[in-house]
Order: C-alpha cells, then structure tokens, then sequence
C-alpha cells in the first residue's frame, strides 16, 4: 500500500519516496524494506545547531545503529552541493539525502511553523515500513539527547 501523504503518526505506514543522496545515488525508503529498521531525521536548517550537533552524533554512532539492526536516512532541504558541503563539513559516513524542493518534508506533513520555522522530525521506521517512533518538533533543543534515545528504541525492536 503506497501513500501520497500521511497522517504521520505512530503505527501508520510510512510513505514511500525517492531523493538523490550526496554520494550519487537514488535512495528510496522502500531500498530498506523487509531488510532493516530506519532512522529518518530531517535537518531543520544547515544554520541549526542543534540539528548539526544530532547529525554528528548519528555519525559518531552509526556502526552501533548498523549493528543494532537499522540504516540512517538525514534528509536536508537543500540541493546536491549544499549537503555534500554539510556532510564532508561533518565527516559523516552516511549520505545526506537531497530535497531542495522539501517534497519529502510536505509528504511527512513539516511544514513551516508561523511560515519561518522549518519542523523537524525524527521518526523510526520498523522493516515493514509501519512508523514505531515519532518526535515533530520545531524547538530543536530536543535533539541534543535524541541519538541515545533512538539507540535504546532500535535496540529494544530487535534485529
């Protein structure tokens, strides 16, 4: 079952999409289905600090997600030259998934807050594509404990 938007909320089905990724490639969320858990966080804005600082982290801790059984997914807002500088600025060892059109961002209802303030979000999505966590937020200090957080839910789903 394929949407076009969502209701995003714990327990739907997290719509399918496609976005080219800093390293050339096309990535869609259904690559993963059936063989791995997501992580899916959207970058708020390049200038946020907080989301800068939760993108390193998920870096720093990415061989720990890999083994916990899910793949990161960052979408930023931004076209290809903009995120490869935001990633190679990182060091991160994921790709940065481009949408400069904020497509994906609409599809994932975060839209801008008072038409300024870009959502954000971090969801997890199981190996059948269905959401089992989900924070929407525009105030992004909450993401400066979220990549602890996210470990212990990967890890309490089992590989």
């Amino acid at each position: 079952m394929e949407l076009t938007t969502i209701a995003t909320k714990i327990g739907s089905f997290a719509p399918d999409f496609k976005l080219l990724a800093t390293n050339g490639q096309v990535i869609s969320l259904s690559d993963f289905r059936g063989k791995t858990n997501v992580i899916l966080f959207f970058i708020r804005e390049t200038s946020c600090i907080q989301c800068r600082i939760h993108v390193a982290h998920l870096g720093k801790m990415y061989e720990q997600f890999r083994e916990a059984g899910a793949e990161i997914l960052v979408v930023l807002g931004e076209d290809v030259e903009k995120s490869k500088k935001y990633a190679n600025g990182l060091h991160l060892p994921f790709p940065i998934l481009c949408d400069p059109e904020r497509a994906v961002y609409h599809l994932y209802e975060l839209e801008k807050h008072f038409i300024l303030l870009q959502r954000t979000a971090s969801l997890v999505i199981d190996k059948d594509g269905i959401v089992r966590y989900l924070k929407k937020t525009t105030i992004t200090n909450v993401w400066l404990q979220e990549s602890r957080e996210l470990y212990g839910f990967v890890l309490s789903l089992g590989s």
